[in-house]
């Protein structure tokens, strides 16, 4: 049995638990025989950048996982993993991947449910029994700066007003500002807004996910893909430096797979429409890790 936790990088048994998966440094993979703890590996994290929330979700399925232990998780990414037959569970007060792993073997860790769902506009993991972290009130403008953590509802769009995702979907968009979670087009558009502001932010397809280059597209061998793959799965490769490179399946026969890595939204104008729900201090912590806990 293949369990992954979400950590804080660089991984690992002792490694401290990410409290939201979609933000963790890596993914330690942890298997587990006659509940006895086997061998260890580490898998960086590809986060957003490529597929959005559903990139970790086909990546841990494609290395073989079959238990996810999370602290938090949008409802897509939780539908993603019980689609592929991932059992989520919550950690429930384990700090450490070791720590959580060793719960889960003495039956702890509930299946994730609706009260351990991220959602709504308060920007927390509803229900979940994680220490709240305490954070410094704002003195002067709360307004979205350098250093701050900030919670937006959203909707993405095209230049053509196709909607690809939203806060209603996945839940609020939560991050670091000033940590290069986001688009650089997009954070700098948001510096300087206070809660309950609204923009619409056009970003040029050049400023965000890029051209499309025909020339990403590969075709390999069907048997290299798990069993059961489909098109429009995403699926990952690594390259040579040990990046985990996100790869969507585009044509499927019966000895090949044609897989494409560029964005799913690459050659496209977006169009982020934002309403600040939020803006608080981050952590002193949290500023040196470069991510919101």
């Amino acid at each position: 049995m293949l369990i992954a936790v979400p950590s804080d990088a660089p991984g690992g048994l002792d490694s401290t638990i990410s409290e939201h998966f979609g933000h963790c440094g890596a993914f330690t993979i942890v298997s587990v025989a006659n509940g006895e703890i086997g061998e260890v590996s580490i898998l960086e994290n590809s986060g957003h950048e490529q597929g959005g929330c559903m990139a970790p979700v086909h990546l841990l399925k494609q290395e073989g996982v079959e238990i996810l232990l999370a602290g938090g998780m949008g409802q897509r990414p939780l539908s993603g993993f019980q689609q592929v037959g991932i059992a989520v569970h919550f950690k429930e007060d384990a700090r450490s991947v070791s720590e959580a792993v060793a719960l889960f073997l003495k039956g702890g860790c509930p299946p994730f449910g609706e009260t351990q769902t991220c959602g709504g506009g308060g920007g927390g993991c509803g229900g979940h029994h994680h220490e709240a972290i305490q954070r410094e009130p704002i003195e002067g403008v709360a307004d979205i700066r350098d250093g701050r953590i900030v919670t937006l509802d959203f909707e993405l769009t095209d230049s053509g007003g196709t909607l690809f995702d939203s806060s209603t979907r996945v839940g609020p968009m939560r991050y670091l500002h000033g940590a290069g979670q986001l688009l650089p087009a997009l954070e700098g558009a948001l510096t300087g807004l206070e809660k309950g502001e609204q923009k619409s932010v056009e970003v040029p397809c050049a400023e965000a996910f890029g051209e499309r280059d025909d020339s990403r597209i590969v075709e390999v061998p069907r048997a290299q893909l798990p069993p059961g793959a489909t098109i429009g799965m995403m699926v990952s490769a690594q390259d040579p430096t040990g990046q985990q490179i996100p790869l969507t399946v585009i044509h499927l026969d019966e000895t090949t797979a044609r897989l494409d890595a560029n964005h799913p939204l690459a050659g496209r104008d977006v169009v982020f429409n934002v309403t600040v729900a939020e803006v608080e201090n981050a952590t002193a912590e949290e500023i040196a890790h470069g991510h919101m806990h």
